[in-house]
C-alpha cells in the first residue's frame, strides 16, 4: 500500500509537470502540401529588422531552425522552432528559399499586437537551456563570420526585403 501510495504521488509530481508548456497548434496563411519534410527555418520582420537568436555555446547568430521531424510538414517545423527557442507562436507563410543543404525558409509574422511592439525579446524559461538571446538585427549590417552557421548572406538580403 506505502509503495503504491508512493507512486502515484512519484507520477503526480513528476509526470504531469513539463518544462515546456504545450505546444501551440501550427498556424500557416498558405499550406505547402506538395513539400516533404525536411529542415526548416524562420525569418521573422519586425520593427523593421530581423530577429535572430544566440545560443549558449555560440558567439554568432542563428535564425530560428529546427531539424527535419519525420511526418511534420517543413512549415510547422519552422513553427516549432521558432516556439521552443523564442516563445512566440508565429504564423508561417510563403515558402522564401530552400538552401543547398534542403533547409526551407519560411516567411514567419508575429500576429499578436504585444510581440510585434517588442524591441527586447525575454527568453522563456524552457528556452534558457539553449537560447541565450534574442535580438532584433539589421541583416545589412553582418558579416558572414556574425552567424554560427553558413549563410548565404546576399539570399538572405535579397528575401528579407520581400518580406512585409
Amino acid at each position: 500500500m506505502l509503495n503504491r501510495l508512493f507512486v502515484v504521488i512519484t507520477i503526480f509530481l513528476l509526470g504531469c509537470s513539463r518544462d515546456i508548456p504545450a505546444d501551440p497548434m501550427c498556424r500557416t496563411s498558405i499550406l505547402y502540401t506538395e513539400t516533404k519534410p525536411s529542415a526548416a527555418a524562420c525569418l521573422i520582420k519586425s520593427n523593421f529588422q530581423l530577429l535572430v537568436i544566440k545560443n549558449h555555446d555560440d558567439d554568432g547568430w542563428n535564425l530560428p531552425t529546427h531539424k527535419q521531424q519525420k511526418l511534420i510538414s517543413p512549415q510547422c517545423t519552422a513553427h516549432q522552432a521558432v516556439w521552443e527557442t523564442t516563445g512566440l507562436n508565429v504564423e508561417v507563410g510563403k515558402l522564401l528559399f530552400t538552401a543547398p543543404n534542403q533547409t526551407q525558409y519560411f516567411e514567419c509574422k508575429l500576429t499578436d499586437d504585444f510581440s510585434s511592439q517588442l524591441q527586447v525579446f525575454p527568453v522563456p524559461s524552457w528556452a534558457q537551456r539553449k537560447t541565450s538571446k534574442i535580438s532584433l538585427i539589421n541583416p545589412f549590417d553582418t558579416e558572414q563570420d556574425h552567424w554560427v552557421n553558413v549563410i548565404n548572406l546576399i539570399q538572405l538580403r535579397e528575401v528579407y526585403n520581400q518580406i512585409e
